[in-house]
Order: C-alpha cells, then sequence, then structure tokens
C-alpha cells in the first residue's frame, strides 16, 4: 500500500508574515479605544492601588520582622555601626 501524503502549504519570501501584518491591522481597526480622560483615569487608580498595596507589604513585612527578631529570636533591634575616629 501506498502511504498517503497530505499536501503541504508552501510559503513563499514573508507572504505568512505580510497577511498577519495585515490581518492585525483589520483587527485593530475594530477595537473601541477609551477616550483620554478615561486612560488618565484608570492610570491614576491603578497607580494609587499599587502604592497603597506596597505600603502595606511594607508595613506588614516591617511588623513580622520586629516580631520574629524580639519575640521569637531574642534579638535586639539592630543599631548603626559605631563611627569611625
Amino acid at each position: 500500500m501506498a502511504a498517503r501524503t497530505t499536501p503541504t502549504a508552501v510559503r513563499t519570501g514573508n507572504v505568512g508574515l505580510v497577511r498577519f501584518a495585515q490581518e492585525a491591522w483589520s483587527e485593530l481597526r475594530k477595537v473601541t479605544w477609551p477616550d483620554r480622560d478615561t486612560v488618565i483615569r484608570l492610570t491614576v487608580l491603578v497607580i494609587a492601588v499599587s502604592a497603597i498595596m506596597a505600603a502595606y507589604i511594607l508595613g506588614a513585612d516591617q511588623i513580622f520582622t520586629v516580631v520574629i527578631n524580639r519575640g521569637v529570636l531574642n534579638q535586639p533591634l539592630s543599631s548603626p555601626p559605631p563611627a569611625a575616629p
């Protein structure tokens, strides 16, 4: 019996890349983009929420460090090194 072969698509040059770019551009034209005020408002919101979360994590880390060092390990808080003469 002869093995069946399936025809393969032969791409010449950058035809696949060009077609992809054309289809991508076509899809981007269909997108409803937000107006400038919405983009600015949502960007400020993301930055504010990120800053609040960073402050929360920093505070929790500092409290956790003090609890572990003082309570569990019985170590004093670190003091600055003595000044050089």
